[in-house]
């Protein structure tokens, strides 16, 4: 590995709860970055009950990352605590515990934000590739060769956290919020990044995202659990935290184009006849797939979105 000097700093935030099967292959994958000696671990332990906490306090031993136990408080609640306690930083960078980042992942990202405007808030992501528990290769990512739009990371998000690296403009603003009605950070980040700028979105494999299971028919699994997913949040339960989420964005004193508020709006108003039939009829595209593009209309006719 050649290591590279940068003037820019990165700030890496885990996350970590009962993860001692793999959190170690995770950490050493994140020394191994081409950029380390300009990067911080910054750890959150959110209250493992196993093994997590001694590896940890291992690397923190050998002045690898800074380590904070606390209680158990959720993973969207522990990350945003990383995010308003982080270190002072040109960049961020978020990682889950059971991933294994190339090593180029961190200096690809501030290599391509530099280019942008900075003192505006700039995302960045990436897209990754499918491995099995056992770290066996099973698929890249799929995603149409489209930009994405602020309609679509209403329903959707592409950008997974673990390839996610924000500017300090962006992170200054996504510390104003309180995690309170956001189910997931990454996604909150993905759609905010759509109200305050354009995210930067490279079609490049710079992670392999671990799925645990059973090896022999994963790709099986993984579209049952897709499929069951969909059915669980949008046939048998309340959308209320997509709702919610929206809710936060609308209600924020955020400077964003007045037609993404009223967007907002239209999917955080009770729910009647009127506007079901205007979800409906609704000009843009939500979905990649026409067939996700279907469902989700009938969705809307329904009254279950």
């Amino acid at each position: 590995m050649a290591v590279k000097k940068s003037k820019y700093s990165v700030a890496i935030l885990l996350s970590t709860y009962n993860g001692e099967k793999y959190i170690e292959e995770q950490l050493e994958s994140i020394f191994f970055q081409t950029c380390w000696q300009n990067c911080t671990l910054f750890v959150r332990d959110d209250g493992s009950k196993d093994g997590t906490v001694e590896i940890l306090k291992k690397y923190e031993k050998l002045g690898k990352l800074t380590l904070e136990c606390g209680e158990n408080i959720g993973f969207v609640q522990s990350f945003f605590w990383l995010i308003k306690n982080a270190p002072d930083s040109d960049y961020y960078s978020f990682a889950d515990q059971d991933d294994v980042w190339l090593d180029f992942k961190i200096e690809r990202a501030v290599a391509r934000l530099s280019k942008e405007d900075n003192a505006k808030p700039q995302l960045y992501f990436s897209d990754y590739d499918f491995y099995t528990a056992d770290m066996i290769f099973y698929g890249h990512r799929k995603t149409k060769n489209n930009n994405p739009t602020f309609y679509e990371s209403l329903t959707d998000c592409r950008a997974a956290g673990f390839t996610t690296v924000i500017n300090k403009k962006f992170h200054s603003i996504l510390k104003s919020f309180s995690p309170e009605n956001i189910f997931y950070h990454d996604y909150f980040m993905y759609m905010l990044s759509f109200c305050i700028t354009t995210p930067v979105y490279e079609r490049v494999s710079t992670a392999k995202y671990r799925r645990h299971g059973n090896n022999e028919s994963i790709t099986l699994q993984e579209k049952r659990k897709l499929i069951f997913w969909r059915l669980k949040n949008f046939l048998f339960k309340s959308d209320s935290k997509f709702s919610n989420m929206y809710k936060v964005l609308e209600d924020s004193e955020i400077s964003m184009p007045q037609e993404y508020r009223k967007t907002l709006n239209l999917f955080t108003r009770k729910k009647n006849i009127f506007t079901q039939f205007k979800k409906l009829l609704f000009p843009k595209r939500f979905r990649q797939k026409m067939i996700d593009e279907i469902a989700l209309r009938f969705l809307f006719l329904i009254g279950r979105f």
